[in-house]
């Protein structure tokens, strides 16, 4: 079933049973998965299952009314992609949601591809607001109460803003109570502690998804995504010293808007 909510990122993501998500992905984000620290998993979607090369495995409890184990195996049977993680839909219950994704940090590209496209990534991020906000936009929906009618950002929009008009749109998007605000912001802290409490790592490619359902005045998430460009200075692989910086800048910045 078709997931009217996703308003960013490539793969295409349906529900498959209720309050939760299927979303193709690659071994690089299964893998991070299978490490994210506590800490990490905490701001991150609730991840219930991985299925990689048709092993599914169950990552934490599912409360799910229905046998969800067994729905993801019979799932399986007739999809052809190798690797998948099942989340729990955030957004679950939202009457109205408003929705906003943008890509965190300066850099946006992992340690697994060419250099030709590396430096193809660095032009694109001078050229939009990646470089000097740490925040780019990806997409986002919400009822504009004042206009009565729906308003949508596309991701191609992000490529493309400058400074003023991505803080103008995210500011427009923002038009929420005092209350909520004060939620995000410290949902924001605490995503701003956890990277600050994980030197060496890089979160590349991650992005920042604001959800707030507008008819409850305090109901907002915040939740950490996509982790398949993630670096964690492992073994044989690129290491990296402190903070990951270009987060820390995009997340101070998304709470000046707030405040």
């Amino acid at each position: 079933m078709k997931f009217e909510n996703q308003v960013g990122g490539k793969a295409k993501i349906t529900k498959i049973f209720e309050g939760h998500l299927l979303k193709p992905t690659n071994i690089r984000e299964v893998t991070s998965y299978l490490n994210l620290p506590l800490s990490v998993a905490d701001i991150a979607p609730e991840c219930c299952f991985i299925v990689s090369n048709g092993e599914v495995i169950s990552i934490k409890q599912c409360d799910s009314e229905c046998k969800p184990l067994e729905v993801v195996q019979e799932l399986m049977k007739s999809q052809p992609e190798k690797y998948y993680l099942i989340l729990k839909d955030a957004t679950h219950n939202m009457k109205q949601p408003r929705i906003l994704d943008m890509k965190l940090g300066t850099r946006t590209y992992g340690d697994h591809i060419t250099e030709e496209k590396k430096k193809h990534h660095v032009l694109k991020s001078k050229s939009n607001t990646t470089f000097s906000l740490g925040l780019r936009l990806c997409g986002g929906s919400f009822f504009d109460s004042e206009d009565g009618q729906m308003v949508n950002y596309s991701r191609a929009m992000g490529h493309s803003l400058s400074e003023p008009e991505f803080i103008n749109l995210v500011k427009k998007f923002l038009t929420v109570s005092k209350q909520k605000k004060d939620v995000a912001i410290a949902q924001l802290l605490k995503v701003k502690e956890v990277i600050e409490a994980c030197p060496t790592f890089r979160f590349f490619g991650s992005s920042l998804l604001v959800m707030a359902d507008d008819y409850d005045e305090t109901s907002i998430k915040i939740k950490l995504i996509d982790f398949a460009n993630m670096a964690r200075s492992e073994l044989n692989q690129p290491q990296y010293a402190g903070i990951d910086e270009g987060a820390v800048l995009g997340i101070n910045n998304l709470i000046k808007l707030l405040e």
